[in-house]
């Protein structure tokens, strides 16, 4: 198992950030895009274990996934490469578990989220794709809605389907407009399909909208975090 894929996407998002960072001149605003209550509360109770069992590859795993429908996509991402060094078989030994978790608890978004993404950390698209499809169209919507499209997107852009990224990521951000991840993927989309003046729109949205997320998770677990 690898973490080696969708380097295009990445790096496309990486340029695209980088480039606003230096040209963008968006003035901050008042964070829009707020975490849902339940994902806070779970965000802190998985923040607090990985600090007290930082080397237990299954704690890591459940906070990447958090962290992935909060919408903290780096730090996502930086908590999978903590899980494949810790355990470089994890996928294979967790698919089991959470296929029966789900088969038990087949209404739990987030137990089938999980799944859904250990697919994807695992390379397994296709699997991947359908469980997070069956989210997207759940309904009432949520952010787990916004999320599973947002990953679909992703794994588009892995295999360079970018004309079904972008439908996505669009989908995505009908939901979740200040999400700042899912702008970025909208971008790379849209640079990969030559409307570059309409990506770096998306990238400058992004840089703001990562500059308010960044300071917002800052309050997490603090008052005023739960005062709408």
């Amino acid at each position: 198992m690898s973490l080696n894929r969708g380097h295009a996407t990445r790096r496309l998002i990486g340029i695209g950030l980088l480039m606003a960072f230096c040209w963008a001149t968006v003035s901050p605003a008042d964070a829009a895009y707020v975490i849902a209550p339940d994902i806070v509360k779970e965000y802190t109770e998985l923040k607090d274990g990985v600090l007290k069992h930082p080397d237990n590859a299954g704690i890591n795993f459940e906070y990447a996934v958090c962290l992935s429908y909060m919408g903290d996509v780096e730090e996502s991402r930086s908590s999978l490469k903590k899980v494949q060094a810790l355990d470089p078989g994890f996928a294979e030994k967790a698919l089991p578990e959470y296929t029966e978790q789900s088969r038990k608890d087949p209404a739990n978004l987030k137990i089938k989220f999980r799944l859904g993404f250990l697919y994807y950390f695992d390379n397994q698209y296709d699997q991947a794709l359908k469980i997070f499809d069956a989210i997207a169209d759940h309904r009432p919507t949520g952010q787990l809605n916004a999320w599973a499209l947002g990953y679909m997107a992703v794994i588009e852009g892995d295999r360079e389907k970018w004309s079904e990224a972008e439908n996505l990521a669009r989908r995505a951000l009908r939901l979740e407009p200040d999400a700042y991840g899912l702008h970025a993927a909208l971008a790379a989309a849209l640079k990969a399909r030559g409307n570059v003046f309409a990506a770096l729109r998306e990238y400058f949205t992004a840089v703001r909208d990562r500059r308010e997320f960044d300071a917002y998770v800052k309050t997490l677990g603090s008052p005023e975090a739960s005062t709408p």
